[in-house]
């Protein structure tokens, strides 16, 4: 029996954000793209979970000497398994991925953030980065894919703490946390430019702060759907 290939294609326009320490050059921001599947496999098509699924990104030529991008991929449940298609039954219970426990069962003990967080302040922060450290080794389960993501929001608040960093001072933090993810390698690779003669200036500081406030942003909603600040809490 012939497979058959499905393919979906579709072009979007990334923006661009200016960096005032570089004005040369202009980054493109990151692209969150969520994918859902309607309908359901039969079960003895099914061997294991491994059914891969191809995903390209490719870019015009002219930018290629300049840019490339970069994925990583995270199984979530965003997309309700109750669809409106007729292609599926809804007598059939919805089912969840044993890996990933639905955000109804997930207690993240430091969302919502109190009302007083200020993202330009490096002090609010650290102490964030903190509660994030704590919540990682004492709660979520270092197999799981919230620990992955638990550990990509702590390094955005580390590096927004102690934006010198991996130099100047920074204190040191719990080794079961490992250096790795898509933020904090980028950031070591290109922590070399940012010292503390282009971090001297108030608008420059306030700019990584910005930067780093709407990835943190876009990186919570992943598994965070509600307000991310209380504006009831001071």
């Amino acid at each position: 029996m012939t497979s058959t290939v499905i393919n979906f294609s579709t072009v979007i326009n990334p923006k661009s954000r200016s960096q005032a320490d570089d004005p040369d050059s202009t980054p493109w921001q990151r692209v969150l793209l969520t994918m859902c599947f309607s309908g359901r496999l039969r079960r003895e098509t099914v061997q294991g979970n491994n059914i891969p699924v191809h995903i390209s990104v490719s870019i015009a030529d002219e930018h290629g000497p300049f840019n490339s991008p970069v994925m990583e991929a995270l199984s979530v449940d965003f997309c309700s398994t109750r669809s409106s298609s007729p292609s599926i039954d809804d007598s059939t219970p919805s089912q969840t991925n044993d890996d990933f426990p639905s955000r109804e069962d997930i207690f993240i003990s430091f969302l919502p953030l109190r009302g007083s967080f200020d993202h330009v302040n490096p002090m609010d922060w650290a102490m964030l980065s903190r509660e994030i450290e704590t919540w990682l080794v004492t709660k979520v389960d270092n197999r799981s894919q919230l620990w992955t993501w638990g550990c990509d929001a702590f390094w955005l608040t580390f590096v927004a703490a102690y934006p010198l960093f991996p130099r100047g001072k920074w204190p040191m933090w719990d080794p079961r946390i490992p250096l790795e993810g898509v933020f904090i390698k980028e950031w070591l690779g290109r922590s070399s430019d940012i010292d503390a003669v282009k971090l001297g200036g108030e608008h420059s500081l306030v700019g990584l702060l910005n930067d780093i406030w709407a990835e943190f942003n876009r990186h919570i909603a992943l598994y965070y759907s509600s307000p991310l600040i209380n504006v009831n809490e001071p």
